[in-house]
């Protein structure tokens, strides 16, 4: 948890600043308080906020810079915004700022992966008495640790003893240990002086530090090697500096810090906090080799030739295992035919895409385990898969296939005529007769077989044609079947689909749930 005490101002500049990220959607204005009419009317503009707030303080003349500006922030989601503004009340109740009538405004802002609020409030007190404000920064720091239960003395103490137990070779590197900690770090007489908060927190004798330092290091070639791959790879995966350094940092525990300026650093250095070990960034990566970034299009048309080539190497590649490849090496996935990576997308070319669906089809048919040359036919004639060749006939049966037995025996015990009919597609089965055999699939367990061993009166089955008026079903020349079955796997079938001619049953269901359908 930190809290930072922004810069003063005499205009109250602060609330234009959070209005702003207000009106374009990244922040809001969660809590207003003691604003007089504003308040009660609900409606406000920035001016008549910022107006309140000078005319507010006018009650001290010699207050020139009255806006007291204050962030609260936390790591991620640890906290949630109502938290947050709980910690903010306590404090600014610890803080002087907390007496009844003080205007205070809060904002919430969602333009980070961190939670974090902004206080807006004078240093005016309601009698028109200045707010103490005499070592503000270091009593905000010791009333935050008190809130949050925070030694800060034990914890400092814990991470200089924590630094002290990685293998370094130059005070530089050790208080690049303590930086990735949240301290701030700089030389003094004989001592590194260490801040948090803007506030000194403790000072280490140098010659303790000295102590520590190995004159030479043991290099471990093995880890060397794996994290300049891992660089390598996640540069390529990276818009940017900053996001390479995140990535890092979140998967693999590795901090990257750059020395010089933001936009033109003249090095850098690695610190490994899994094998507890600082590295002088060029030992691994070269730092324009490191910089190298790829723009999007590049990225794109990287991503296009490999899964060009890995479709070469393996013909029936799924939508997948091709994602597996995907986010392993390049972070993204595919999804309707595009490619998303970083908020970007891109659609694959329509002959990569339109293999991939085919193998999808073909993965989905293969999944029912068909162990008949009927049975598999069947099922490329309702996957719109023509390929039959592809698939294999597997001998061993499912084990489910017992289960939908008996499930089918309790429908056929309990329900008759249009009712049973309708049970069947309610509980996601279809039946399917080819020449005067009937075929149940069950979409739910993946199975398919012939009803013949069944032990079912099939007679209750028969078609219009076979009985002269069994339930309004339809006839066919070869198989037929209880649903759509161009909603089986592909929408773009629907009512006009050449497989409507082989149906039978009721045959008016417009979806097939997910249990019932190609995942694309």
């Amino acid at each position: 948890m930190i809290a930072t005490i922004l810069p003063s101002s005499t205009n109250f500049h602060a609330v234009e600043y959070n209005e702003i990220k207000v009106a374009k959607g990244k922040a809001e204005l969660i809590e207003m308080a003691n604003f007089g009419y504003i308040g009660m009317l609900g409606s406000y503009t920035p001016k008549d906020l910022t107006d309140y707030l000078i005319s507010y303080s006018s009650s001290n003349t010699r207050i020139k810079n009255a806006q007291f500006h204050l962030a609260i922030s936390c790591k991620g989601n640890e906290y949630s915004q109502e938290e947050l503004v709980r910690i903010a009340k306590q404090y600014l109740k610890e803080m002087g700022y907390g007496e009844p009538g003080q205007p205070v405004l809060i904002y919430a802002h969602h333009d980070t992966d961190n939670n974090h609020i902004h206080v807006i409030t004078s240093r005016v007190d309601p009698h028109g008495k200045k707010i103490n404000h005499n070592h503000e920064r270091l009593r905000s720091q010791e009333v935050i640790n008190r809130i949050m239960g925070v030694n800060e003395q034990l914890r400092i103490g814990e991470a200089v003893s924590e630094a002290l137990q990685y293998s370094f070779t130059s005070i530089p590197h050790f208080r690049a240990i303590l930086e990735t900690m949240g301290y701030e770090c700089f030389p003094g007489k004989d001592e590194l002086i260490l801040k948090r908060g803007g506030v000194i927190q403790d000072r280490v004798k140098t010659e303790v530090i000295e102590a520590h330092c190995m004159k030479e290091k043991i290099q471990d070639k093995k880890r060397i090697a794996q994290i300049r791959a891992i660089l390598r790879k996640y540069r390529d995966m990276s818009s940017g500096k900053t996001e390479l350094q995140e990535t890092m940092k979140s998967k693999f525990g590795i901090d990257l810090l750059f020395m010089g300026s933001k936009d033109a650093p003249y090095g850098y250095l690695i610190v490994d906090h899994k094998n507890k070990s600082v590295y002088k960034g060029s030992e691994i990566l070269k730092l324009k080799e490191l910089l190298v970034f790829q723009t999007i299009e590049e990225r794109f048309r990287n991503i296009d030739s490999f899964i060009d080539k890995i479709l070469d190497d393996n013909v029936f590649l799924t939508t997948k295992e091709l994602n597996k490849m995907l986010r392993r090496q390049f972070g993204c996935k595919l999804m309707n035919g595009c490619v998303l990576f970083n908020g970007s997308s891109h659609q694959i070319p329509d002959y990569m895409l339109s293999l991939l669906k085919t193998n999808d089809r073909r993965d989905w048919i293969q999944s029912f385990c068909p162990s008949t040359e009927e049975e598999k036919e069947i099922l490329c004639r309702i996957g719109k898969y023509y390929h039959s060749e592809h698939i294999n006939i597997v001998e061993k049966r499912r084990d489910k296939t017992q289960i939908t037995q008996n499930q089918l025996k309790g429908i056929f015990d309990l329900y008759s005529g249009q009712d049973l009919w309708d049970k069947i597609h309610e509980d996601g089965y279809m039946i399917v007769k080819k020449e005067d055999v009937f075929y149940c699939i069950d979409f739910k367990n993946k199975t398919i077989h012939n009803m013949a061993e069944y032990d079912l009166d099939l007679s209750r089955l028969r078609t219009k044609k076979d009985t002269g008026e069994q339930n309004g079903v339809r006839n066919s020349k070869d198989l037929r079947d209880v649903i759509q079955l161009g909603t089986v796997l592909n929408k773009k079938g629907g009512s006009a689909d050449s497989n409507r001619e082989w149906e039978v049953g009721k045959g008016n269901y417009e979806e097939v749930d997910d249990e019932r359908k190609i995942r694309r």
